[in-house]
């Protein structure tokens, strides 16, 4: 990850082909089609509740990128040293999570300094975030006028025919098919919540590889009750 200090690696799932947009294929088609040689600045600023796919599609910009971009989870980081230095050396800047900032003077003033230099730089900005980027609560006002200038986009949760496309979407680029039987077996038993889906069928993935096993209702029973 460059110059950054901590082993933050992508997540191999987290690309555009297993994103299913659904109600969000306009910022999917603009987070696709991004360019790195605009010669103008972009600040872009996703927004929703968790599970809503914004880490997902944060790592995609990335993982498409390659080099010219960069990650940061907030999460992973907040309690460390702040790792901003150099990542205005990138053409896209991805951080996420970046409401938890709020409030935390040195890391409001090395975002307000990251912003400047790639706006300097004709760069991508690319922000997630719970909460609009008016309603994060930014101690420091002119961080939060400036992100109030991106182009924001609120994600919108999956129906429960979208969920059940997201999952064959993710269980077809693990190389797995999915029966309506198990789909309709793991959506009645567990959260529709999609984290704790693909989390689940990475479980079952994994399971189902090591016993050289299909997914099937028995199966997936059996895995499940080792779990509890």
């Amino acid at each position: 990850m460059g110059q950054l200090a901590l082993p933050i690696q992508l997540d191999d799932f987290a690309v555009f082909e297993s994103f299913l947009p659904a109600k969000n294929a306009e910022l999917f088609q603009l987070l696709q089609k991004l360019k790195i040689d605009n010669h103008v600045f972009t600040g872009i600023w996703i927004w929703g509740s968790a599970s809503s796919g914004k880490s997902h599609l944060l790592q995609a910009v990335c993982e498409r990128a390659v080099n010219d971009a960069i990650f940061l989870p907030i999460k992973e980081v907040i309690n460390n040293p702040i790792p901003l230095e150099g990542l205005s050396g990138r053409k896209i800047v991805c951080i996420d999570d970046i409401d938890l900032c709020a409030g935390d003077k040195k890391w409001e003033l090395a975002l307000f300094e990251l912003i400047n230099r790639l706006n300097e730089q004709k760069s991508c900005f690319i922000a997630s975030s719970s909460f609009s980027p008016t309603n994060v609560g930014f101690a420091l006002k002119d961080i939060e006028s400036r992100f109030s200038f991106f182009t924001a986009y609120k994600l919108k949760h999956l129906d429960d025919e979208e969920c059940r496309n997201a999952l064959k979407l993710r269980a077809k680029h693990r190389g797995l098919t999915l029966s309506d039987e198990v789909l309709n077996y793991l959506l009645v038993r567990e959260n529709r919540d999609m984290n704790n889906l693909y989390q689940l069928l990475d479980r079952l993935d994994k399971a189902s590889l090591a016993a050289r096993r299909k997914l099937t209702i028995p199966f997936i029973k059996k895995i499940l009750k080792k779990s509890i």
